[in-house]
């Protein structure tokens, strides 16, 4: 199936120091909320890792990708597996839902805002989402 979802390469000043970077994607489907996918990648240093700041990850990938969207409407989701860490070989994907909030400029949240789906409901999101494996697209973003 190819994949016909907005996809980049999202960067941002990480709340500890340094520059970050994840794989982002918008999914839109009719009738549902747009969900905004972060992927988390092995060559992002562990110290700045997406969950530590997915506010600041938010934010920029919405200024990349969210152009016209109700910043409120959107369903955020991290996406972890073996593409986000050179030890994870065979690591199983894990999907997070996290809860956001909006101040009208930036996203912020904190780690009791972050949902690890449980694995029925991660494949039945997988599924729904329609996303193809993170090395494919990875070898079509710059």
């Amino acid at each position: 199936m190819s994949e016909n979802i907005p996809s980049a390469i999202i960067r941002w000043p990480h709340s500890a120091g340094g520059s970050a970077y994840c794989l982002g994607r918008l999914v839109q489907r009719p009738s549902a909320a747009p969900v905004i996918v972060l992927t988390e990648l092995a060559g992002n240093p562990d110290v700045l890792g997406l969950s530590a700041d997915f506010g600041g990850a938010a934010t920029a990938a919405y200024r990349q990708l969210g152009d016209g969207i109700d910043p409120l409407s959107i369903v955020w989701v991290a996406q972890h597996g073996e593409f986000s860490s050179y030890d994870a070989a065979g690591a199983p994907e894990t999907l997070t839902e996290v809860t956001v909030r909006f101040d009208g400029q930036r996203f912020s949240c904190d780690l009791t805002d972050l949902r690890l789906l449980p694995f029925a409901e991660a494949e039945a999101w997988q599924q729904a989402l329609g996303l193809q494996p993170v090395a494919a697209v990875l070898a079509t973003v710059a």
